[in-house]
Formats: structure tokens, C-alpha cells, sequence
């Protein structure tokens, strides 16, 4: 008789925890989450047959979330007191929205109460219902005849980051060129972010963001000379609501542009044929990695002058010029630099010189060149066959001279006479 009155009380308190099974699962369901707060727990008794609902709430988009379910602990007092229904281990499985989960280890406190545990982290997305929130959990009993055997609980947690990305605007640039670098801050963790500084390093410039929520994202930009090694550095830091702080860095990279050239040379020169001109060789090179447009040839004489137009990397245009015997060459060549397929307004203007003197004619061996030579005095040489000055020859002629005169003139009065 009272094992009989005994087994109706039990199954009287079994249908009493069945009927209030809905009001103990909301009264022991989602234990909320703090504002701001990196994690979130919620959780609910286990009854037979009855689903324990939560709803959970994460942030949106939040990234690196961390997800551990417990079930099993200390039951409510009042389990205690219904005899042969409480057990001594949690199951070893638990059902929990489209996953079944499996325990990973079994701890037991100092009451010896038993908890089981289990890393969902990588399976929260079958947790979770379809609004990413809701946790549904099925009751199952470890054993037949047990309607009251524990609880579980779901912690989330995430925590604070930020991600930043930099690209500059034109992507492409000479050495010391004005550019605009931009940033991209995006708050990839699980709580708001306040007081976001960003350091810039083409300005260097610094630019403040107020708040960023979870998931979003905020842009600044900073103008500047391009860095001589052509590489962008973005560091920024936020402020957590717990005070903490949170930073990230990130480098970009603008291509620099090859400094335009240009060469001009002019070769050995030839004399044409006749001797009263030459035949001048000029080359036009682009020794650089940058398409060069306009180039022309100016200088003189300006029959040597040339419209070449466009010359591409690495080649190179000859052509040959008359010029006169003896004619001096001074040539320029320039041309504008091609940046990113087009001519910009700031282009770069290259130039190149060269300088040279045609030949005049040689003169040729085994060719007679009639020569006058200069009008040239008798000289007089002593017997001594030494020659005298100039000067007393010149005396000696002249003396010689008056004789000749006065014998001449003796010999002239004397045949007077005689024919007389």
C-alpha cells in the first residue's frame, strides 16, 4: 500500500513536470548578453520531449566567433525529491537544432554533479535557426523513466577586431608626384568600436573615425608624394567599450613609373663622293621602359632635322643627313614620356644632344700641286765657299754694278775718239 501510494505521488510529480515543462524552460531560458559585452550565454532546462528554446543574440557579422555547449549540472532542487528518476551522467548526445552533438569530455564539480562539453564552434550555422538567432534544443532523456535530468547552456563569445586596407589614386606614379591614399577600416569584431585614429604614411596625415558598429565600414584618404620605394602604410586603432585597445596595420604598394630617356648619337661621318659634301649617320634610341610619342629631331643644318613620332621601349631609329664639307652639326631630339597608355597634362619631357664637324677633303698622295715659289735674290759665295749675309752680298752686287757702268761708259768715250 505505500509502495503503491509512493509510486502515485512519483507519477503525479512526472505529470506536474511535464505541464509546467514550457514555464521552466522560459523561466530558465536565455540569460542574456550585456551591451557591448564579447559574448553572449543562453540556455534552459532539458525535459522529455519538450523543445527548450533561446534566441541568442550575436552581432551582425561578427567574425572568429568561439561556441561551446554544456549540458547536464545540477538540476533544480526539486528533481531531487522524485525517487529512482535522477541520473547519475548526462547523455552522452544532445540534439540541438539540425546538429547532433556528441560530448568531447565529462567534468564533475565538487557536489559531483556532471557537466558534458563539447567545441561547436565550426557547427554553429546548424545550431542556429535560419534567423542565425534562435536555438532550439530537443529534450532527450539519458534513460527510459527519467523526466527531469539536467540543464544546458550555449556560450558565444567574439572578440574586438579591426581590419584596414590602403590603395593610392593613380596607382601609378613618378617619384614625387602628388597622390591620394586612400584607407578602408572595417570593424570585423563583435562589439562597437569608438575613437578610431588612422596614421596615413603618403601625407603623413592622420584622419578620426567616431564609431564603427560591428561589420561596417568607414573610408579616409590622405594627399601626398609618392614614397620614393613606392610602398603605403596604414596603421589604425579603435577603443572597445570595455576601455581596451584594438589596432591593425596594413601596406599598399603604387607602382613606380621608369624615368623617361632618350639617346641621340651621331656616327663616323663619310665625304660623298666630289669631296664638297658629307653624309652624316643619326640614331635616336630609347633606352627606357617607357613608350615615348612626339619625338622629333631639331638643330642644324636642317636638312638633318626629323618627325619620327612614336618609339617604343628598347628601340631605336638611323638615318643619314647631307651636309657640306667642313658644316658644323648641332642636333637636339625630344620627345614626351607615355604614362598608363596616354599623355597626361604633367607628361614627362625628355631630351638628348649631339655635336659634330664634317670633314673637309684631304689631300690625296701621288697627285703634282703646282706650287709658285717665292721670288728668290743670286748669292754670291766666296772662295771660301762660305756663304756671306745678305745684306754684304747686296753691298758687293752694287759695287759690282758701278764698275760695270763706268768701264762701259770708258769704252763708249774711247770709240768716240778713235772715229773721230
Amino acid at each position: 500500500m505505500r509502495t503503491l501510494t509512493g509510486a502515485r505521488s512519483s507519477s503525479l510529480l512526472v505529470c506536474a513536470l511535464l505541464l509546467l515543462a514550457p514555464w521552466l524552460v522560459a523561466a530558465h531560458g536565455p540569460t542574456g548578453s550585456d551591451q557591448g559585452a564579447t559574448s553572449a550565454t543562453v540556455g534552459g532546462v532539458l525535459v522529455p520531449g519538450v523543445a527548450s528554446v533561446a534566441e541568442l543574440e550575436i552581432p551582425h557579422e561578427s567574425r572568429g566567433l568561439i561556441a561551446e555547449l554544456e549540458w547536464g549540472d545540477d538540476a533544480m532542487g526539486w528533481c531531487r525529491f522524485v525517487p529512482g528518476v535522477w541520473p547519475n551522467d548526462p547523455a552522452m548526445a544532445l540534439h540541438v537544432g539540425s546538429e547532433r552533438i556528441v560530448a568531447e569530455r565529462i567534468t564533475r564539480d565538487e557536489h559531483g554533479n556532471a557537466t558534458a562539453h563539447a567545441d561547436v564552434s565550426d557547427r554553429l550555422p546548424g545550431i542556429l535557426a535560419a534567423d542565425g538567432r534562435t536555438v532550439v534544443v530537443r529534450g532527450v532523456a539519458p534513460g527510459a523513466g527519467d523526466p527531469c535530468w539536467g540543464k544546458w547552456r550555449l556560450r558565444v563569445s567574439w572578440h574586438a577586431a579591426l581590419e584596414v586596407r590602403t590603395s593610392a589614386e593613380p596607382s601609378a606614379a613618378n617619384p614625387g608626384e602628388r597622390i591620394t591614399q586612400h584607407a578602408v577600416i572595417t570593424n570585423t569584431g563583435g562589439v562597437p568600436l569608438t575613437r578610431i585614429e588612422a596614421e596615413l604614411g603618403t601625407g603623413p596625415c592622420r584622419r578620426d573615425v567616431d564609431r564603427l558598429e560591428p561589420g561596417r565600414s568607414a573610408e579616409v584618404s590622405c594627399e601626398g608624394a609618392v614614397p620614393e620605394d613606392g610602398v603605403l602604410t596604414a596603421r589604425v586603432r579603435g577603443t572597445t567599450p570595455d576601455g581596451s585597445r584594438v589596432t591593425a596595420e596594413a601596406t599598399g604598394r603604387v607602382e613606380i613609373l621608369q624615368q623617361a630617356q632618350i639617346e641621340l648619337t651621331i656616327g663616323d661621318i663619310a665625304l660623298a663622293e666630289g669631296a664638297d659634301a658629307a653624309l652624316v649617320p643619326v640614331t635616336v634610341r630609347n633606352p627606357s621602359t617607357v613608350p615615348l610619342v612626339d619625338v622629333v629631331v631639331t638643330g642644324r643644318p636642317a636638312a638633318c632635322g626629323r618627325e619620327i613620332g612614336e618609339l617604343a621601349p628598347g628601340r631605336a631609329i638611323t638615318y643619314t643627313c647631307r651636309v657640306g664639307a667642313g658644316e658644323r652639326v648641332d642636333l637636339t631630339v625630344t620627345a614626351t614620356a607615355v604614362s598608363g597608355g596616354a599623355v597626361a597634362d604633367s607628361a614627362q619631357l625628355v631630351r638628348a644632344t649631339a655635336r659634330a664637324v664634317a670633314p673637309v677633303a684631304p689631300t690625296l698622295p701621288g697627285v703634282d700641286t703646282a706650287v709658285v715659289p717665292p721670288p728668290s735674290v743670286p748669292e754670291l759665295a766666296e772662295s771660301s765657299g762660305v756663304r756671306e749675309a745678305p745684306a754684304r752680298a747686296a753691298g758687293i752686287i752694287a759695287v759690282l754694278g758701278v764698275l760695270v757702268m763706268t768701264v762701259s761708259v770708258g769704252a763708249l768715250s774711247s770709240a768716240t775718239r778713235i772715229g773721230r
